[in-house]
């Protein structure tokens, strides 16, 4: 039986592999490994947990660092894993730095390398997350592209047709798979929120949380708070960023730890609108069909916008006033929650096809 090897470190990785694992499991000889690039409950521990997922059989521990030093300690913990191990494939999620040093640490070895969400493209290489997927899909032997849109992005970049499939989104399997445990999720009771009368918040990109930028956010978050309930679970990155800015959020903004999945499934599902710059909570809103503005000035999911489920805001003060002025109206919302987005199951399957029929060949 053939040796597949997953390596996965953060949030995002954790769930939009979870339709996936346990298919890896039951067809071939199946190795989880946890760089420890999120390592707290909240962003961690909780999902596995919850998703039902197995106890990686390896931990790297790498913790927070720079991208350098975290970069270099996946590399170091992770070359003797695959040296014993000896995988007929590596299998990386995303663009973070553990898919970005799952993906050189197993292609410096020879080992074939598959790229789950392959071709997502921001186009703004100031973006870490940019230049990591970048740097894995030209490495990747699979590229497995959730789109048209992101199969067109890897032709543009010369990568071979024989080496791309379009299988969709595993995110969206995910929310599928999980929503229904989501309704008895006690999240709304909690924070004191009644359904369709508050907006739900995430923000933790880098270039959100950088001086030049997180202050105008936080002065439109705080007016934005005198008209709408907000809730937002913090993000650890977010925290320090506000304490070293010296920057205050309204007491009307209910802030919380980060949400375990189904609870944040259930706090997206049931908001009146979400605003985020989370590249996985715009799917998840997508398929719950709550209205999204992406704080953001680009996305890497085009297909929502491009359905109208979506809108680009931007991510400064101004933008984002202008923004939620126009699409928190009831028109905006309408307009919004009348566009549903192209929602196709079944992600999690074929990328287990184009994986076992490679491991065939």
């Amino acid at each position: 039986m053939p040796t597949v090897l997953t390596i996965l470190g953060t949030r995002p990785e954790i769930i939009k592999l979870s339709p996936l694992i346990p298919l890896l499991d039951e067809h071939v000889n199946h190795i989880l490994v946890h760089s420890g690039q999120h390592y707290s409950y909240e962003v961690d521990t909780i999902f596995f947990e919850e998703l039902g997922l197995p106890t990686p059989a390896y931990s790297l521990g790498v913790g927070s660092a720079s991208h350098g030093e975290q970069t270099a300690r996946m590399l170091s913990r992770l070359e003797p894993i695959l040296l014993e191990r000896q995988p007929d494939l590596v299998l990386v999620q995303g663009d973070t730095n553990t898919t970005m040093a799952g993906a050189i640490c197993a292609s410096k070895q020879g080992i074939p390398v598959a790229h789950l969400e392959a071709g997502g493209r921001s186009f703004n290489r100031a973006m870490p997350e940019e230049l990591n997927r970048i740097i894995v899909d030209h490495i990747s032997e699979l590229l497995l592209a959730a789109d048209e849109i992101a199969a067109t992005n890897l032709r543009n970049e010369g990568l071979p047709e024989e080496r791309i499939s379009i299988i969709g989104s595993t995110a969206i399997d995910a929310v599928l798979r999980n929503r229904s445990h989501a309704e008895h999720a006690k999240i709304l009771e909690q924070l004191e929120l009644e359904p369709d009368n508050y907006l739900a918040l995430t923000l933790h990109r880098a270039e959100n949380t950088e001086p030049d930028v997180l202050p105008g956010i936080v002065q439109a978050l705080n007016e934005l708070a005198e008209a709408y309930t907000i809730a937002f679970p913090v993000h650890p990155r977010t925290i320090v960023a506000l304490q070293r800015q010296g920057l205050t959020l309204s007491p009307r903004i209910r802030q919380s730890k980060p949400l375990g999945y189904l609870d944040m499934l259930r706090l997206v599902g049931s908001a009146s609108a979400v605003l985020t710059d989370s590249g996985g909570l715009q799917e998840e809103a997508g398929v719950l069909g709550t209205p999204l503005l992406i704080v953001r000035q680009e996305t890497e999911w085009r297909y929502l916008v491009d359905a109208g489920a979506a809108v680009l805001i931007g991510n400064t003060y101004q933008a984002i006033i202008d923004g939620t002025a126009t699409w928190l109206s009831p028109q905006g919302l309408s307009q919004l929650r009348h566009s549903p987005a192209p929602v196709r199951a079944g992600a999690a399957e074929q990328a287990l096809a184009v994986i076992t029929n490679y491991l065939k060949r």
